[in-house]
C-alpha cells in the first residue's frame, strides 16, 4: 500500500477523532447545563415547600420533641392525669375501668368510682409508681419503660399494699413481661402484666367513648398527641 495513502488515512482518522471529541464535549456541556438547570429548579421547589411548611421531618409528638418520650416518670405522670376522672381530658373513669377489668378479667358490675390517684406513693422505703384508690378497689401500677427492676421490688410492693381494699397489681412494660422480682407465690398470683401497646388500645377506646361536650378541646388534643407518642415508641 502506498505510503501516501496510509498517511492520508491516518490524517482523516485523526480529523474524525477530533471532530467526535468536539461533538462529545458539546454534548457533555449541554447535558451538564441541563442538569444544573434541573437541580436549580428542584432546589427552588424544595425551598418553597420548606418555606410553606409543606416539607416536614422529625418527631410530631410533644414528648419526643422535648426528649422525654422514653422517660419513665413522664409516662407515669401522664397516666396519673389520664386516670384522674375529673381531669380535663374528658375520659372520666374510662381508662381506669378498663385497667380494673384487665386485672379482674370481669366487666365492672357498676360504674367505677375513684377517690384518689397518686403518682409516686412511698411506703416502707419503696415507691409505687401509681396508686388509684377506688370505692371498692385499689389499683397499684409498677411502670417500666427502659429501667430494670430493683431488687425485691414487686415482692415489696405486694407486701406494702396487700391489705388495701381489693388490691389489684399491674406490671406495665413495653412488651408485657412478667416481673422477675415477684418471687413469692402470693406476689406472683397478684401481679397482672400489661403492655404499653395494650394501654394505647385502651386509651383509644376510652377516647372514642368519651363525651366531647365534657372535655376541653385542647385537652383532647393532648390525649391524641400522647397516643402518637405511644404508637411511635411502643407500637
Amino acid at each position: 500500500m502506498p505510503i501516501d495513502q496510509v498517511t492520508s488515512w491516518k490524517a482523516q482518522i485523526r480529523t474524525m477523532e477530533d471532530e467526535w471529541a468536539a461533538i462529545a464535549e458539546r454534548q457533555t456541556r449541554a447535558l451538564l447545563a441541563d442538569w444544573d438547570q434541573a437541580m436549580s429548579e428542584m432546589r427552588r421547589q424544595h425551598d418553597g415547600l420548606v418555606s410553606d411548611g409543606l416539607w416536614v421531618s422529625g418527631p410530631s409528638d410533644f414528648l419526643d420533641i422535648i426528649g422525654l418520650a422514653r422517660d419513665e416518670n413522664t409516662h407515669s405522670r401522664m397516666l396519673e392525669w389520664l386516670l384522674r376522672p375529673t381531669a380535663r381530658h374528658g375520659l372520666g373513669c374510662g381508662l381506669v375501668g378498663r385497667l380494673v377489668e384487665h386485672c379482674t378479667g370481669e366487666p365492672a358490675s357498676a360504674p367505677v368510682a375513684v377517690g384518689k390517684v397518686a403518682f409516686s406513693a412511698w411506703r416502707n422505703g419503696r415507691e409505687a409508681d401509681l396508686v388509684v384508690w377506688g370505692r371498692n378497689f385499689t389499683l397499684i401500677i409498677e411502670n417500666k419503660v427502659d429501667a430494670p427492676e430493683q431488687p425485691d421490688q414487686c415482692d415489696d410492693l405486694y407486701e406494702n399494699f396487700k391489705n388495701e381494699i381489693e388490691p389489684l397489681f399491674l406490671f406495665l412494660t413495653p412488651d408485657g413481661n412478667r416481673p422477675s422480682t415477684a418471687t413469692t407465690p402470693e406476689a406472683q398470683r397478684a401481679f397482672r402484666t400489661l403492655s404499653w401497646p395494650e394501654v394505647r388500645a385502651m386509651l383509644e377506646a376510652a377516647l372514642k367513648e368519651s363525651r366531647p361536650a365534657t372535655a376541653a378541646a385542647d385537652a383532647v388534643d393532648v390525649v391524641g398527641n400522647y397516643l402518637r407518642t405511644l404508637k411511635e415508641q411502643f407500637g
